[in-house]
């Protein structure tokens, strides 16, 4: 078909006008894409940034939960935790993560992001401004009843507490806590309230799941003063023995002699604070009985309950020793051992802050007793023992410590309140 010339001039000033619209169009076009797809950015960078500060908040309120947790750096923690969730944005995002502590007993934790916007943060200006917000709250108080305090921080393979075969720890009501590494081998279990680990739970035997990772807990008794300088200064006395079926009553003082209780022998500890200067030792058959007393075992000095031996102790109930029932000096780094099959009773806190408690009894280790607290730098159990700690710190008689257990259980858990 022909065209006029006129009809050509035309049609070409159609095409020239339908590129120039396209042009126009496609310009608006092209920003509404990219803007799409920045907000849709944003939403998931601000989401990302929400569920970090949910995560903190819920790990800092678990944190102050547990006793002792008002003296440690948990708004440090919580902010570190918040920080970690979302590193991976840092490039493109700058982040800062608070967290406080409400009067109202709530724990929370706020972000600020600030990330680049249109046309050189233009618009909007300064670029874009990401708020978030979390409080969380405790629904209990977990009790501390078993701390670990190995010495070496560094050492990322440092086991605090360990248990094999079929050994095992029953704390249904408290928190399991090592400030460095745990591990249960074998058949081996561990099962708490909570447990939780400064560097990392090896092995299955956790219920419920171990939380690794977790803020360290100072050691509660850290300023107390325990040696007693000079005490053991002098001549050592000669051997205090209890054998055969003697029955025997050893009144509180300082005691400088090595005791041995075996046979079918008895020792009754009278009330008071015992402070041994030498080992002491229960085996055989032998019983060893005490109601309202401490034992505190000076530098070198052990404690050793083995074979058949029956050991049944209260701890103290009033004076400075009051909610303790075996204690060693910071300069003793030996091994208490308890091995004996008849451990029904342990009444009390035991404190080893440098030194190891052994665990390998072939039956249950302090069942009979209403609460129990150990704190010490290694805890370690084996064979058939299987350490039970109960809370039952009502009516006890015995009062719980400052810094560990006797907080009352509400319920379960943390939960967001906003």
């Amino acid at each position: 078909m022909l065209f006029s010339r006129g009809q050509r001039t035309r049609r070409r000033g159609d095409r020239g006008n339908l590129a120039v619209v396209t042009g126009l169009i496609a310009v608006p076009v092209a920003m509404i894409v990219v803007i799409t797809i920045e907000m849709v950015s944003l939403s998931s960078e601000k989401a990302r940034m929400q569920a970090a500060v949910d995560a903190a908040a819920l790990a800092g309120a678990r944190e102050l939960a547990v006793a002792g947790g008002s003296a440690r750096n948990a708004n440090g923690f919580a902010e570190t935790f918040a920080m970690n969730q979302v590193s991976d944005l840092s490039p493109r995002i700058a982040m800062t993560f608070n967290a406080s502590q409400n009067s109202n007993g709530g724990f929370q934790v706020n972000g600020v992001g600030l990330r680049g916007s249109f046309f050189g943060n233009m618009v909007p200006p300064g670029g874009f401004r990401i708020e978030v917000s979390a409080t969380a709250e405790a629904l209990n108080q977990q009790p501390l009843c078993i701390l670990a305090l190995p010495e070496n921080e560094g050492d990322d393979e440092l086991v605090g507490l360990s248990a094999s075969n079929n050994s095992g720890v029953q704390a249904n009501n408290c928190l399991v806590h090592s400030n460095g590494s745990m591990a249960t081998k074998n058949r081996a279990t561990i099962t708490a309230g909570t447990i939780q680990a400064s560097r990392s739970a090896i092995g299955t035997g956790f219920t419920p799941a171990a939380n690794n990772g977790a803020l360290r807990v100072a050691d509660p008794f850290r300023s107390r003063s325990i040696k007693r300088m000079n005490a053991c200064a002098g001549t050592p006395m000669v051997n205090f023995v209890v054998s055969g079926t003697m029955n025997v009553t050893l009144p509180a003082g300082v005691h400088k002699r090595n005791v041995l209780v075996w046979g079918n022998g008895t020792l009754t500890l009278g009330p008071g604070e015992h402070y041994f200067c030498y080992d002491f030792t229960v085996r055989g058959n032998g019983t060893l009985r005490g109601d309202n007393v401490v034992m505190i075992f000076d530098e070198e000095e052990t404690f050793h309950a083995t074979e058949s031996s029956t050991i049944s102790l209260t701890g103290r109930t009033t004076g400075d020793w009051a909610g303790f029932v075996i204690v060693t000096t910071r300069d003793n780094e030996e091994d208490m051992e308890i091995s004996s099959s008849f451990v029904d009773r342990l009444l009390g806190t035991i404190y080893l802050p440098n030194a190891q408690l052994l665990i390998n009894a072939a039956g249950s280790v302090a069942e009979d007793s209403k609460w129990s607290v150990v704190v010490a730098k290694d805890i370690i159990l084996d064979r058939n023992a299987r350490l039970v700690i109960n809370t039952d710190y009502v009516g006890s008689g015995v009062p719980v410590p400052i810094g560990v257990g006797d907080k009352k259980l509400n319920g379960n858990g943390t939960r967001l309140r906003q």
